[in-house]
């Protein structure tokens, strides 16, 4: 018998069995790899490891990491789903200005998800979204107008916000900009999730919606991943599996990033040009 790493300890209890912790013990032809010894924990796997270093770097304040820390806790993605978590990170790096968090945390009050129901609230960080130029905020906010959501109802500025973000390419905008040239600006798409009451956003809050259960991977998301040592393998997966487009300036951003994003995400990201 030799022992090919670590400590032990071996007892002899019956008929030559041997028990040991924390050791691989090889006997004969055969090798037997033995449990840790109390206390200690085996390597996290894969998705654990990515939640741990985002969840590190968001604890440490990075108003990206807290942005997809949220995002995580909405969609399940490696930690158990909890849309109260999800508000509360969102909000931390909304506070910092980050953009798509504010977006999320808006999107999180229009339809009472991990936090009370709020229109006004979620119109506020609507708008803080969209006047950084985030084409979905502008939108909602454009559609909030529309409806009196949160705000006054007020067609041009409805067709404004929506106009701003079809021009950023928006379809959602595009399409809704058309119904509010059609009907006068007082319209309610079917496929809205915008909630006239609490009951209403409680329900959708349980059903959930497309855009919160996958969300597409940002180019911010894929440098903080990158730069934390999260393998290109596995990008590539979540890229494809979130069905993530991009743009050419996002190409550019990975290009760029300091550590450079692996060559081969950044060839898939090329591959899913909007």
């Amino acid at each position: 018998m030799r022992i090919i790493s670590g400590t032990f300890s071996v007892a002899v209890v019956s008929a030559g069995l041997l028990l040991a912790t924390g050791c691989v013990i090889q006997t004969g032809p055969h090798v037997i790899r033995c449990p840790p010894p109390p206390g200690s924990l085996p390597p996290p796997a894969a998705g654990n490891y990515q939640f741990q270093i985002i969840r590190q770097k968001a604890g440490q304040g990075d108003a990206v990491a807290q942005y997809i820390l949220g995002s995580y806790y909405a969609t399940g993605r490696g930690v158990p789903r909890s849309n109260v978590e999800a508000a509360k990170w969102y909000h931390l790096s909304a506070e910092q200005g980050y953009a798509p968090a504010q977006y999320r945390l808006g999107y999180c009050y229009a339809t009472g998800r991990g936090v009370p129901w709020d229109n006004a609230r979620a119109a506020k960080w609507y708008r803080l979204s969209a006047e950084q130029g985030y084409a979905q905020a502008q939108y909602r906010l454009g559609v909030c107008y529309a409806l009196g959501r949160g705000v006054v109802r007020d067609h041009a500025e409805a067709v404004q916000w929506c106009r701003t973000a079809a021009e950023h390419g928006n379809v959602q905008a595009q399409n809704y900009l058309r119904l509010l040239g059609n009907q006068g600006g007082v319209v309610a798409s079917p496929s809205e999730n915008f909630p006239a009451g609490p009951g209403t956003g409680k329900a959708i809050a349980e059903s959930g919606d497309a855009e919160t259960q996958n969300p597409p991977l940002t180019v911010d998301e894929i440098k903080t991943l990158s730069s934390s040592g999260v393998k290109a393998e596995t990008l590539i997966a979540q890229i494809k599996e979130t069905n993530s487009k991009f743009i050419s300036q996002d190409i550019a951003a990975a290009q760029q990033a300091n550590p450079a994003v692996d060559p081969e995400v950044i060839k898939c990201m090329q591959n899913n040009l909007r």
